[in-house]
């Protein structure tokens, strides 16, 4: 007998490409829907997880409020210990004595620096005084000459020209005071020149020593239209310590001494 007959695998037949591409289709289907069912399972278990996980933070949340109640409770009833030992602590301090008290030499003061810085201090005010107060009523020698004022000047006010005249009549100026003097009281001061004129020597030397000496000051008492009264004090000179009241009188644009009223 020969060897037996091998049996030769069927051969494949030929397929359809519709149809492979049929079951391609049906695999993706079937893998999405159990992507998605897995996907639906995942979200079931994590809302079950979340509330879970509520349910345990209110349980924590309602534990705290518990234990912070009892903390309270227990700080209420605290203070009470505390007050007893603040007083025990009081009742065991013992009584404060008395201050003591040092003496001046214990204190050492005030010290001599200090008693020096107040004396320089001292000293050094009464030289600052002391110079303030020289040169305040220190008066240099006049440096310029002062300007000559005329008497034409001088004469344009009637107190203004009663003084010059009796400053210069006191002054031995016979004929300066003649220039603002008119009427009875010009000739009053014609007759005193001549007195004076029969010793020049004499009254030179009388004008000499009155310079610089005669003081005089004048008051306006009234004064209406052309005329005023003046009252005119002098002291030292020709006229000696004298008071009297002139009559003046404008004469053109000048003012002159016509006569005396009296003091």
């Amino acid at each position: 007998e020969g060897p037996p007959a091998r049996m030769l695998p069927p051969m494949p037949q030929d397929r359809d490409p519709s149809d492979e591409r049929d079951e391609l289709d049906e695999e993706e289907e079937d893998e999405e829907e159990t992507e998605e069912e897995e996907s639906e399972s995942g979200r079931r278990a994590s809302s079950d997880d979340e509330g879970e996980d509520d349910e345990d933070d209110e349980d924590d949340e309602d534990d705290e409020d518990d234990e912070d109640d009892e903390d309270d409770d227990e700080e209420e009833a605290a203070p009470p210990p505390r007050r007893a030992s603040r007083e025990k602590s009081r009742r065991r301090r013992p009584p404060a004595g008395r201050p003591v008290v040092k003496t001046e030499r214990e204190i050492n003061s005030p010290r001599l620096q200090t008693l020096g810085m107040l004396g320089a201090m001292a000293l050094a005010t009464l030289v600052m005084w002391g110079s303030a107060r020289f040169a305040c009523n220190a008066h240099p020698t006049q440096t310029r000459k002062p300007r000559d004022v005329t008497t034409q000047e001088l004469a344009r006010d009637p107190k203004d020209a009663a003084l010059e005249m009796a400053q210069r009549w006191a002054s031995y100026d016979f004929t300066g005071a003649q220039e603002l003097a008119g009427g009875e009281l010009a000739k009053q001061l014609e007759a005193a020149h001549l007195e004076c004129a029969k010793d020049e020597k004499g009254c030179e030397k009388k004008k000499q020593d009155a310079e610089g000496k005669v003081l005089a000051t004048a008051v306006l008492l009234s004064r209406e239209g052309s005329k005023a009264k003046v009252r005119v004090t002098t002291s030292g000179g020709a006229t000696g310590d004298k008071t009297a009241v002139y009559e003046v009188e404008q004469s053109g644009s000048v003012w002159k001494v016509t006569s005396e009223a009296g003091k």
